[in-house]
């Protein structure tokens, strides 16, 4: 996936780029993790605008959030994180770490862990992250919305926690997965066929959602690109009168659904997905998660919109 201007978030993985390696440059009788010193201090720019100063690059972090948590350990910080939330699940190693919450942090438990930094998503109560932060842990947060988002998350974690190098390369063998997709999904003339993706009963991705983005990049036409909130509920009659060609339904640890059930609500078999067996399933993960597991979710909902590019 190209671009001929820069994301609106680039210029803050340029500043912890330039800030760590000029603060290396001034670094004499140090120590070095990933090509960069432990004991700077430099301060880093948040996906909320947050200017996080830090003093050294972080070898105790706690990841309050499964989708940073995945992105910690793919860019090769894993052995700096020490305690994760509770829905952390991947990679297998993560299951062997301490847990501290999720929605409601365990403070105790996080203080034992004598973290140097706490990273996360927008989902956990920022009251409880401003109290860990007054006794002296900062926490950085990461909450992009779009594929090319999480790709520049990726660096900017990479120049956070000392593993810059390693994330580069990761981003770079992602871009060419993703433009091996997007080179035939988003070519002059295809079919953007109308798309329902839901993750939870009659719950889909609206505007401003990864699962929004996906379908887009996928070559799809989101059902609910233009409802009020990231995340709606929508209603029967809105998605029968949408027409879905193809319907995706996610498994995870909300949802029960299966294939059958769709033809089970009354009137939806007379969508173009159900009457002509188009019904799909995914995991959760890799449309709802914002780490590199992504790019694998979208060659797969590419695959399912548009099996006729990717035979």
């Amino acid at each position: 996936m190209s671009s001929k201007g820069k994301s609106p978030v680039d210029w803050k993985i340029w500043l912890v780029i330039a800030v760590l390696a000029s603060s290396m440059i001034g670094f004499s009788g140090g120590y070095f993790v990933g090509g960069m010193a432990k004991k700077v201090t430099f301060s880093v720019v948040d996906d909320y605008g947050r200017s996080v100063d830090m003093h050294g690059v972080p070898q105790r972090i706690v990841s309050v959030a499964s989708s940073t948590t995945e992105i910690l350990f793919a860019v090769g910080a894993g052995s700096q994180v020490v305690g994760v939330d509770n829905y952390s699940d991947y990679p297998a190693q993560v299951k062997d770490l301490t847990q501290v919450g999720s929605f409601t942090l365990n403070a105790e438990v996080i203080m034992s862990l004598k973290p140097d930094l706490i990273v996360c998503g927008d989902l956990v109560p920022r009251g409880q992250l401003d109290n860990l932060a007054s006794q002296g842990i900062p926490y950085f947060i990461f909450a992009t919305r779009t594929v090319g988002g999480m790709l520049n998350d990726l660096t900017l974690a990479g120049g956070l926690t000392g593993h810059l190098l390693e994330a580069q390369s990761l981003v770079k063998s992602l871009r060419v997965k993703i433009d091996s997709v997007t080179n035939k999904t988003l070519a002059p003339g295809v079919d953007k066929p109308m798309t329902y993706v839901e993750y939870y009963p009659y719950y889909t991705f609206g505007p401003g959602s990864f699962g929004d983005d996906m379908i887009r990049l996928s070559g799809g036409t989101n059902v609910a690109a233009n409802a009020s909130s990231e995340y709606p509920m929508l209603t029967s009659e809105f998605i029968i009168a949408q027409n879905p060609k193809v319907i995706v339904y996610t498994l995870g640890p909300m949802t029960q659904t299966t294939a059958s059930d769709f033809a089970k609500r009354t009137d939806w078999n007379i969508t173009y997905a159900v009457s002509h067996d188009k019904i799909y399933i995914m995991d959760d993960n890799l449309i709802s998660r914002y780490g590199p597991r992504l790019v694998d979710g979208l060659e797969q909902l590419a695959a399912i919109i548009h099996p006729e590019l990717f035979t």
